[in-house]
């Protein structure tokens, strides 16, 4: 397949370098004295997985260790009564030359799993899976750790992500520490940590994340900042469902949880999205009534709803915010206004530009658009048509 360049965009702007898992030093240049950055989006070639034949999808990317990873599915061109999908994943050194690697399974559903959240540690990766069946329809979760050269299925109880007083199982996230899976049950938000992708941890109905009976609250996403846990949503009072206000819980282990307010603004506000900014301070992206909005938490707490963007005025499927990530190019949120994904970058969360990409997917359940978080700029997107990569290349022309 040949490379192509597809796009290009000029932003003005301040770069912020980033790495993979710990925050970076803050940049030189001045707001007062910006650079002109070019960015020129070139199509990878993704290598067919070896097994049954299908149509490749990717759902998440990460720089870690001596590269990149990719992780998605293959939909089976021919699917049997129990299968119709199967794990898949890519790695690549330099965001160019791709490989398919093995995906060892062990499991009824880490077979069959579509695998849409990646996260480094240690120069490690975990990955969570998941696949609807059994009697109820309902998700049955998956985690996938790092083995050789290729990942492998990590067996798990059902009770772990599932049983009576299952919610939900969201995206994995790395830290220095280890890996967090956000998540809720009936009790409120719950987590899943460890230090050791070979099991997890269960943080359910601990204190500080519990319902109080008044409130009832969803977690969404989370991150490390460097030095703890912090952990983003909404919740909402008895009655006042329409009307969710923005929450965060930090912790400093994964284990013992603390409740943070956030500044909230008229209307609903859901956080989906939270990274570090470098020297303790977090950018967190989320829903804020008509558009998107980020909040800045930095010694003197969380800042007031910073808007952007707007979401659509009739919707394919539900707006929210599908990944967040510092890059080469700052910190990038790739969105869904409800009708189409878009990418926007911003330096330190209070101005934000739209790029400009090679591909919109309509919101779909099937389709996609994420940055992966690295020193180098990397976007995966699906518009259901086949998993596409892009490597984005910087340089300065003014």
């Amino acid at each position: 397949m040949e490379l192509r360049p597809v796009g290009l965009l000029v932003l003005v702007g301040v770069l912020a370098l980033a790495g993979c898992t710990e925050p970076p030093d803050p940049p030189e240049d001045s707001p007062e004295d910006p650079r002109t950055v070019a960015v020129e989006w070139t199509e990878q070639s993704l290598p067919a997985p070896a097994g049954a034949p299908g149509r490749s999808v990717v759902r998440d990317a990460v720089q870690c260790g001596d590269g990149w990873w990719v992780v998605g599915a293959v939909l089976l061109d021919h699917p049997s009564e129990t299968r119709d999908t199967r794990p898949a994943a890519w790695f690549s050194p330099d965001r160019t030359t791709w490989t398919s690697v093995g995906v060892d399974t062990t499991t009824y559903w880490g077979r069959r799993a579509i695998l849409n959240s990646v996260a480094c540690s240690r120069d490690r990766v975990a990955v969570v899976g998941a696949r609807s069946g059994g009697a109820h329809g309902n998700p049955r979760v998956t985690t996938f750790r790092e083995d050789g050269d290729g990942l492998v299925d990590v067996p798990a109880l059902f009770i772990q992500y599932g049983g009576v007083t299952a919610t939900n199982v969201g995206p994995i996230a790395g830290g220095s520490t280890g890996w967090l899976i956000t998540g809720n049950r009936t009790s409120g938000p719950g987590v899943w940590f460890t230090d050791d992708p070979r099991e997890f941890t269960r943080v359910e109905q601990e204190p500080g994340l519990t319902d109080d009976g008044d409130l009832e609250s969803l977690a969404q996403g989370a991150g490390w900042s460097g030095e703890e846990w912090v952990l983003v949503g909404a919740g909402a009072r008895t009655g006042r469902h329409l009307d969710q206000d923005p929450l965060a819980w930090t912790s400093p282990d994964g284990l013992t949880w603390t409740p943070e307010e956030m500044p909230a603004a008229d209307g609903v506000q859901d956080v989906h999205r939270v990274v570090a900014l470098g020297d303790g301070r977090v950018l967190a992206v989320g829903r804020s009534e008509g558009g998107f909005a980020a909040w800045v938490r930095d010694d003197d707490g969380w800042s007031d709803p910073i808007p952007f963007g707007a979401i659509a005025d009739s919707w394919r499927g539900a707006p929210y915010v599908a990944s967040l990530a510092r890059t080469r190019l700052g910190v990038l949120a790739t969105v869904s206004t409800g009708d189409h994904y878009q990418l926007w970058q911003t330096g330190e969360g209070r101005d934000w530009r739209q790029v400009g990409v090679p591909l919109e997917p309509q919101t779909a359940g099937d389709h996609s658009l994420v940055a992966a978080a690295g020193k180098d700029l990397l976007l995966v997107g699906d518009a259901g048509d086949g998993g596409h990569v892009w490597s984005g290349a910087l340089s300065p022309i003014g």
